[in-house]
């Protein structure tokens, strides 16, 4: 399955999804507290410097608070479908995708896809750099 970003994504769809998480009174991370998490874990992993770190900071803060925002509009209108609370989180997951391949070099963007759970089409070579896989071609 995808990683941290999926992970808070998901748990962001069962706090909205779940009255009863809402009866108990559990407090959902804010979406400032959740983009301070993930950027934390990107800096280290991605080797991020302090402009990239300032604009993943800014484009995480920003989609979480409209993800979630979305959500709300989403439950307060009645909306219980899980497919549809999954597609605007696939929504806004393709935009902070979008948004980081415009600061990230190519072998950060790969890892950070790779953090997602996804370029799978990338291979680690023996020089520690991300390759594309080579599609073998049956004779």
């Amino acid at each position: 399955m995808n990683k941290i970003s999926f992970k808070i994504l998901a748990a962001s769809v069962a706090l909205l999804l779940s009255p009863a998480l809402f009866a108990q009174e559990q407090e959902m991370p804010s979406a400032d507290d959740m983009a301070l998490m993930e950027v934390e874990v990107l800096e280290e992993e991605l080797e991020l410097d302090a402009t990239q770190i300032f604009l993943a900071d800014s484009v995480l803060r920003h989609n979480y608070q409209a993800l979630m925002d979305e959500f709300e509009k989403m439950k307060s209108s009645g909306m219980q479908s899980t497919n549809s609370y999954k597609t605007v989180s696939e929504k806004w997951m393709q935009k902070c995708k979008d948004a980081f391949q415009l600061f990230l070099d190519e072998q950060q963007y790969i890892k950070y896809l790779k953090h997602l759970g996804e370029g799978k089409e990338y291979k680690k070579g023996k020089d520690g750099l991300y390759y594309k896989k080579e599609k073998k071609s049956k004779k």
